[in-house]
């Protein structure tokens, strides 16, 4: 009791727990409305629904060789529908918690260290992409930030743990999103050389290079089967989109200088596609100066408005076609080259976040020159970081302009530069080295007016929470939500279907009537649908009343018994499709006469190799897990404040 007590009574435990309330009170207003199981934000590229049997699926599918990452495991814990929008709210608090966990390793004080992490869970467009559905930058956010932290402690302390940790960290972080992944990852190529040159003059080179060895070995155990899917199937898929919007198209023999010329410009329109306009770097710190997303679903909602910069897709008017921009109002004619916006979130850093950025670059320039004893020296905050976090800022914000500067030009040349898409997403670095520096600038501010009294550090903490709730004040724009009742409440109809032997499902009820989201509860309890009646293995069809008036041929065949009814349900929202009685049924399972049940499914196997390696991969994460929680427990941290 006694050692639970002063566990509680540490600064750092307070700290923990005091960031931890104000971050669930911000998260919590970002989601209102929300919370309840049946509703989901609405995600576009993100599941919303899920199958009956999610969890055995994806165990079966980890069996057969797919990645594994420790968050996978929400789907076994608590299942998908619990973590809708708590893996998003799990993700920004990691996020934050990798700053702080890097900022505290440069001997920041707790207030500083917090600040900084919590300006950088919540950034625009760190944060709103849920609303674009883009569930692999989140995934990202769990592990990516504490990648910086692990190589400042790996090459300054050359502890076997941290340089395993940051090779599964590493790993786990290429799971969902590769390009980003893949920036990132140079960027902590880039720190770990900056951190080599930093304490060069301490460093053991022998253990440092078997350090970088057993990062090199859990990193390609942890993380083979991504990798493997990145390199055979991401590029492949990049390839194949890029052709498919190429006009040009592929040559069967020798390409003269115009076709290969127009196919070169075809390849840099779609990669500077979504670029960032100058002018939209107001947005940092002023919000939706443009207007805020395009999808109507978030701006139809009060207060918002659609965005009508330039952040979009970059082209060229082709030969015979012209017109006026609907945007500018510009007048287009062939070969000009124009901007068509549409975006689905944020680039709001808060002004608040680029202050005390601003501070921060002082705050080094002035403690840089200071002359301090050695023992003041071990207790103060490290700065030697803060000129690598300013230069790598002004190199990745020329790398977000993409089109819109010839720098990018550069970025284009390199390995893999002409596959990457959408140069926008440079912002997720620039948001990271701009946290890290509000961090400092929070540092500075601390450290200068100790003196004035008690009132500092309650006021600095207020001005960081101040900007959190900032943050949660523009990202809350961009949730909407969806219904997702229906969808995953019972599906009697479904059940029937499994139970007479399978076979696919034609809905002929309208859209209107709600046909799409019968579709999507078929689905979700493990029936086949087709999206019209002549296609092969059509062996049921799912009718309302409406449906005999649209297709007068249903009754026909009931009479002649081409169809039989297999059986009536009842439509709720919340309930689903439940039985019914013939008298107040609105939905009717009809299945066609003569054609036989194509019985079970048989699941090809899993190439052995594929089993092996992700047996392997599984095996290796725990074994990181374990080691790191083991050395966690031998080696208890002196408290610091």
């Amino acid at each position: 009791m006694k050692s639970s007590t002063e566990f509680l009574k540490r600064p750092a435990t307070r700290a923990f727990l005091l960031f931890t309330g104000v971050y669930a009170v911000a998260l919590a207003a970002i989601f209102w409305g929300t919370w309840s199981l049946h509703l989901a934000p609405v995600a576009p590229d993100c599941p919303v629904t899920y199958a009956v049997n999610d969890g055995a699926a994806w165990f079966k599918s980890v069996l057969g060789g797919k990645d594994f990452i420790p968050s996978d495991l929400m789907h076994v814990v608590g299942g998908m529908y619990f973590w809708q929008e708590l893996q998003f709210a799990l993700a920004a608090w990691l996020a934050a918690l990798g700053v702080v966990f890097y900022l505290r390793g440069r001997r920041l004080s707790l207030l500083a260290a917090y600040g900084g992490g919590a300006a950088f869970g919540l950034m625009g467009y760190c944060f709103t992409l849920f609303s674009a559905g883009h569930l692999g930058w989140f995934v990202w956010l769990m592990y990516g930030p504490f990648a910086f932290g692990l190589a400042d402690r790996c090459v300054r302390k050359g502890k076997w743990t941290n340089w395993a940790l940051l090779g599964a960290v590493l790993a786990w972080a290429s799971a969902r999103q590769p390009d980003l992944w893949l920036l990132f990852t140079l960027l902590t190529f880039a720190y770990g050389v900056w951190c080599l040159v930093r304490e060069r003059a301490t460093l053991k080179w022998g253990r440092l290079f078997a350090g970088v060895g057993v990062c090199a070995v859990v990193t390609l155990l942890v993380g083979l089967p991504q990798f493997g899917h990145a390199i055979f199937t991401d590029l492949a898929g990049r390839e194949s989109q890029i052709r498919s919007t190429s006009k040009t198209g592929a040559s069967a023999g020798a390409e003269d200088a115009a076709t290969k010329a127009k196919k070169d410009e075809e390849r840099w329109l779609f990669c500077t596609s979504w670029s960032l306009p100058p002018e939209d770097t107001l947005e940092f710190a002023f919000a939706e100066i443009h207007g805020g997303s395009n999808d109507p679903r978030i701006f139809q909602k009060p207060g918002n408005q659609p965005y009508e910069g330039r952040l979009g897709q970059h082209g060229i008017v082709p030969a015979g076609a012209g017109g006026v921009h609907p945007i500018t109002g510009q007048t287009l004619k062939p070969g000009d080259e124009y901007w068509m916006p549409y975006r689905q979130h944020s680039l709001y850093f808060g002004l608040i976040t680029l202050g005390l950025a601003l501070v921060g670059i002082v705050g080094w320039v002035l403690c840089r020159k200071r002359e301090v004893t050695a023992q003041a020296a071990e207790a103060a905050a490290d700065w030697r970081d803060l000129p690598f976090w300013l230069a790598a800022g002004v190199l990745v914000y020329l790398c977000a302009l993409g089109g819109f500067t010839p720098f990018y030009r550069l970025v284009y040349l390199l390995p893999f530069g002409d596959m990457m898409r959408c140069p926008v997403k440079f912002v997720h670095l620039l948001e990271f080295c701009v946290a890290v520096m509000a961090g400092f600038g929070l540092e500075f501010l601390r450290v200068r007016f100790a003196g004035k009294g008690a009132w500092v550090v309650p006021a600095l903490a207020a001005l960081a929470a101040l900007n959190v709730f900032d943050l949660a004040r523009v990202d809350a724009k961009y949730l909407a939500v969806q219904d997702v009742s229906f969808v995953r409440a019972d599906n009697a109809a479904a059940e029937d279907v499994v139970k007479a032997g399978g076979g696919k499902v034609y809905v002929v009820v309208p859209p209107q009537e709600g046909g799409q989201m019968i579709r999507d509860s078929l689905v979700a309890h493990l029936a086949e649908t087709a999206t019209r009646e002549g296609e092969e293995g059509v062996r049921f069809l799912m009718a309302s009343g409406s449906s005999f008036q649209s297709d007068p041929t249903i009754t026909q065949r009931l009479r002649s018994g081409a169809l039989k009814v297999a059986g009536f349900y009842t439509l709720s929202q919340r309930q689903g499709v439940q039985r019914s009685e013939q008298k107040g049924a609105t939905l009717l399972l009809l299945e066609k006469a003569g054609i036989p049940a194509p019985g079970p499914k048989k699941d090809e196997p899993p190439a052995r190799g594929a089993q092996a390696v992700g047996l392997l991969s599984v095996l290796a994460t725990f074994a990181v897990l374990i080691t790191a929680a083991l050395a966690s427990i031998r080696s208890p941290r002196a408290p610091r404040a």
